[in-house]
């Protein structure tokens, strides 16, 4: 099987969410997408965030009508209240799966651009595809830019790139310092070009506290918004 792991905050998960991961479905033919609503981000430490339990509700009813996509409890709060990183995560995945399986990582281009700040941010990109939904006219130099000391990318030869329209596979290679006899590690990670979502979390958040205010549909999935507002958890916002 070819499973994805997509993590996020997900507060609330609305259509750009879901566009993309269905994105990633069509165009790298996966059999499931793991919509994991992060328990502890390291890099939103204060930045308040809704509880847990009701991020993973408003993902599952998000998901549902969409098969390949399942809510997953992977990246919850930890029992030692540590934060939850997606190096450890995508480690998990790993071992829990079975042998022949292939393991991806889905990201936004938002979440690209933090990508020097993540813990063990060159570990985790060894330890499955990655996947980016990237801003139309993204470059090559731009992400080249993005990636953590030591890894280095390369478009691969057109003879060398596996058939699909609407992905760009990159090959990324990183050199291992400690040991030059040893040789360098390869990973991949596919560009999925033009995929972007003008959806303000902040905007969305503030609507669904104002309970006059309407949300389209192609916005939010309005099982979503009855369960945020019956709740009342922007009403802060």
């Amino acid at each position: 099987m070819r499973i994805a792991l997509f993590g996020g905050s997900f507060d609330p998960p609305h259509s750009g969410h879901i566009g993309i991961a269905m994105a990633a479905v069509d165009r790298l033919h996966l059999d499931r997408v793991l919509v994991a609503p992060v328990g502890r981000q390291p890099l939103k430490r204060d930045q308040a965030q809704s509880p847990y339990e009701d991020r993973m509700v408003m993902v599952q009813l998000a998901c549902a009508g969409h098969p390949p996509l399942a809510a997953s409890a992977i990246d919850a709060p930890r029992m030692d209240g540590r934060y939850n990183y997606t190096c450890d995560t995508l480690q998990h995945l790993r071992e829990t799966l079975p042998p022949g399986d292939e393991l991806f990582c889905l990201v936004g281009a938002d979440s690209l651009q933090t990508l020097h700040h993540w813990h063990r941010a060159a570990d985790a990109l060894m330890l499955a595809q990655w996947i980016v939904a990237a801003r139309p006219g993204f470059t090559m130099d731009a992400l080249e830019a993005l990636l953590p000391d030591g890894i280095h990318a390369g478009k691969v030869p057109p003879d060398k790139q596996e058939r699909g329209e609407g992905r760009l596979r990159v090959q990324l290679t990183r050199a291992v310092p400690s040991d030059p006899q040893q040789e360098a590690r390869q990973g991949t990670l596919w560009l999925l070009p033009d995929l972007h979502y003008e959806i303000s979390a902040t905007q969305l958040r503030a609507a669904l506290a104002d309970h006059s205010a309407g949300i389209p549909q192609r916005v939010l999935d309005p099982r979503v918004a009855e369960y945020a507002r019956e709740h009342q958890l922007y009403h802060r916002a």
